[in-house]
Parts: C-alpha cells; sequence; structure tokens
C-alpha cells in the first residue's frame, strides 16, 4: 500500500463517535483508497470530545473516551490542526478543508452537502462502515 502526500483527510466528530461499535476509520479508509493519506484532526473536533466527558454519566461520554482513546492509540497516523479557529464547529471544518485542500470525512449530512456545494470531495460511511466518496451533487 502506497502513501500519498498530497492527500489529506480532515476527520470530523461523528465519524469518530463511531469507533464507540467498534469502527475503525482510519482503516476504512486506508483500505477504501488503497493508499495512506494524512490524517487531520480539527482542534475543535477534539475540543468537542473533551467536552462530552463532563458528563460521566452519558453515552455521549463513553463515546468521547472512545474515540480518544482511539485517537491516542493511533497518535503517529495523524496531525492535529488549528485553522479557522475564529468559525464555529462545521464553519470551522469546512473552512479548514478549503484553505488546507483536504477532504472531509464526516457522516453529517448537513455538512456533506455544503462541502460539495464548494466543491470539497466528501468520504462518508453507509451500510455497516462501508466507505463510499463523492465529488459532487
Amino acid at each position: 500500500m502506497g502513501e500519498s502526500e498530497s492527500l489529506g483527510v480532515l476527520v470530523d466528530t461523528n465519524v469518530l463517535i463511531y469507533t464507540y461499535k467498534g469502527f475503525d476509520p482510519f482503516n476504512a479508509v486506508l483500505t477504501y483508497l488503497n493508499f495512506k493519506p494524512k490524517f487531520y484532526i480539527h482542534v475543535i473536533v477534539l475540543e468537542e470530545l473533551s467536552n462530552f466527558l463532563k458528563d460521566e454519566y452519558s453515552l455521549n461520554y463513553r463515546k468521547a473516551r472512545t474515540a480518544l482513546l482511539y485517537l491516542e492509540g493511533k497518535r503517529g497516523e495523524w496531525e492535529k490542526i488549528d485553522l479557522c479557529q475564529e468559525e464555529k464547529g462545521d464553519n470551522a471544518i469546512l473552512c479548514t478543508a478549503i484553505s488546507a485542500g483536504l477532504w472531509i470525512f464526516t457522516n453529517d449530512r448537513r455538512l456533506k452537502q455544503r462541502a460539495l456545494k464548494r466543491g470539497v470531495p466528501v468520504i462518508y460511511m453507509r451500510d455497516r462502515g462501508k466507505i463510499i466518496n463523492s465529488f459532487d451533487m
């Protein structure tokens, strides 16, 4: 399997949450593309996961904890990115993808549609973790 220095994938929070069900997002992308892109996690995604840890009795707590443990275990396989921090949530993800020329890996329908309208390639999951990518609407 080759590696692509030019392709970067910005991973959204909702994809990382699937690690709670045993899904390995990085491996799924590697298998789908048949080469290794650079993975990026936005600072806002890390903050969102950390905020879920404030209520240890919620299901989101367990999902976020699993996602953060997954990222810790994959530490050398992704980079933190902090572009467009003045934006909030999905706006920061979209702005960062556009600014850095990254693909977005998300299952958020609204973010996917907004990204595709702006010409940003999107990777998403369907049917038990099957990876799909979109280049246009």
